[in-house]
């Protein structure tokens, strides 16, 4: 990528592209936003002061050879950084909160489970009944009789 933009010539003629065919201007904002799309907060902020010194100082050489051995820091970084690795992870790990959703409700509509939560409600009702016996009647007859007399 070629980052001559910076110096004054070539920022007029990218001002100039801006107001007439565009694609210059494009194809170098396309290559500032592939770099600046991937930095961190930190990286931004000295960036950003870099912008800013390079913004009061047009003319300097030295924020101008800041900035471009910034950029070309990233591009180095970047050109042999493999995305494509963070997108699968991402994707495996998707699966597998997939896989530990299905399972438990798998886990709830198995038969096993179902026996195993109607055994538990009979027994606790059994215990229900023995410790307090006026409780558990009245809850059959204001709950559990309208479901029989339905069911009848």
């Amino acid at each position: 990528m070629n980052f001559s933009p910076l110096e004054p010539e070539k920022r007029k003629a990218l001002l100039v592209s801006l107001k007439e065919d565009k694609t210059k201007w494009f194809l170098w904002a396309s290559q500032m936003k592939g770099i600046l799309k991937n930095l961190d907060r930190t990286e931004a902020v000295k960036f950003s002061g870099l912008l800013l010194l390079l913004e009061q100082n047009p003319d300097s050489r030295f924020y101008q050879n800041k900035i471009k051995k910034f950029l070309i820091d990233k591009i180095e970084f970047y050109k042999y950084y493999d995305f494509a690795l963070e997108k699968k992870l991402a994707e495996k790990e998707g699966e597998r909160k997939k896989l530990w959703t299905s399972k438990i409700l798998r886990l709830f509509i198995s038969r096993s489970f179902l026996g195993i939560l109607i055994l538990v409600l009979i027994v606790g009702f059994i215990i229900w009944f023995y410790l307090d016996k006026e409780s558990c009647l009245e809850f059959v007859k204001k709950v559990i009789q309208p479901f029989l007399k339905a069911i009848k």
